[in-house]
């Protein structure tokens, strides 16, 4: 049976041009890509202006933070936007559009997507979504994104895992206007930013397009919100995050690469296990909704939703400056540094809230 072809056209043309042509023609290549960054960036807009129109509604519930019922599903506008156009982005900078990492990545997505976006508009059982977040990790590790160490076996395991926290870490955190797609565009824009410092060229071009699909998104959400991502979105930018920051614990040359996927993430990470810490010292049920997350306890407190947005904003912003420069460190001293240093900004921020909580009677959290 003949291979799938990976080879790019674009790479073969520049090899075979002179000097001025070739950078004529990289400028042209780049020219045409950032076109087609702007363009998801309306497109995904613009879908999410028509889902606003279809109007899945989100009707408020005990654990909501909004009073009136809202549109959801504005996930469907990025994650088309993203799908449609990564393939010619991809083809244009001469990455691979058929390898197995590739192909994996984008069938577990869709399958993700797809279960996410039927259970938005069904209320499916917790059971199914859990289980599509198992077969969409183990999609991704079987193509080969996953941890080399500290043995391949461990490694996938460890991959697995990592994908399905992160992903429900994602969607647990989706529950204030612009937290999420504000935290991940942010992020997205990072890797972006430093993936030929870490190591990881390759991921620069489908970061920036995740970025501007976000980005187009995140209008129709912050300040106010006149659409919800909805599971569709927050799950399936979840399961690419944590992709993404698994193909740089395994490609960055640095020893503490690793770092940098769960730092830039460490703000959501932190929220999801304390949360989840103090629910059990408690006795309260770990799978049952409830609004005890820092920022649901901040915003109940009678703090600006936006303002707790744009905290965590801050918070990712400052998890990629700490990943980056422990990254050349010794993988000991750069792992350490690291969760001190991420860590240090997340204690206070509950200690505020504690405070809040103190100064303004929210009840049970």
């Amino acid at each position: 049976m003949p291979l799938s072809c990976t080879y790019s056209v674009a790479p073969a043309i520049l090899e075979a041009a002179q000097p001025d042509d070739c950078l004529f023609m990289s400028f042209s290549f780049s020219c045409v890509a950032i076109f087609c960054l702007f363009g998801a960036c309306i497109l995904s807009a613009c879908i999410v202006r028509g889902m606003i129109g279809l109007a899945v509604m989100d009707t408020p519930g005990h654990r909501s933070a909004h009073d009136t019922p809202t549109p959801k599903g504005g996930g469907v506008g990025v994650m088309l936007a993203f799908a449609g156009v990564l393939p010619v982005l991809m083809s244009l900078t001469g990455l691979p559009l058929f390898s197995l990492p590739a192909c994996t990545l984008a069938a577990a997505t869709l399958l993700l997507c797809a279960v996410s976006w039927l259970d938005d508009i069904y209320q499916w059982s917790p059971a199914i979504k859990f289980a599509a977040q198992c077969a969409a990790a183990c999609l991704v590790v079987a193509g080969g994104m996953a941890l080399p160490w500290p043995t391949p076996f461990v490694g996938a395991i460890l991959s697995v895992l990592w994908l399905i926290f992160i992903t429900n870490a994602v969607n647990f955190m989706d529950g204030l206007n612009g937290l999420i797609s504000g935290c991940l565009c942010i992020a997205a824009l990072c890797i972006a930013a430093s993936a030929t410092y870490l190591g990881v060229p390759a991921l620069r071009w489908p970061a920036l397009l995740m970025a501007f699909c976000l980005a187009g998104f995140l209008p129709f959400n912050f300040p106010h919100a006149r659409i919800f991502l909805g599971d569709v979105g927050s799950q399936g930018c979840g399961l690419l995050a944590g992709a993404a920051a698994l193909y740089i614990a395994a490609r960055s040359p640095f020893p503490s690469g690793w770092v940098v996927g769960p730092a830039l993430l460490f703000p959501l990470i932190y929220d999801v296990i304390f949360t989840l810490i103090r629910r059990k010292l408690a006795r309260h049920s770990l799978v049952q909704a409830h609004r005890g997350h820092l920022y649901q306890v901040l915003h109940r407190s009678g703090l600006y939703a936006p303002a707790i947005s744009c905290m965590e904003w801050a918070f990712t912003l400052w998890g990629m400056i700490i990943g980056c420069f422990v990254a050349p460190m010794p993988v000991l001293a750069g792992s350490l540094i690291a969760f001190l240093l991420v860590c240090l900004p997340q204690l206070v921020w509950t200690a505020f809230a504690i405070l809040r909580t103190r100064q303004h009677k929210i009840g049970a959290w």
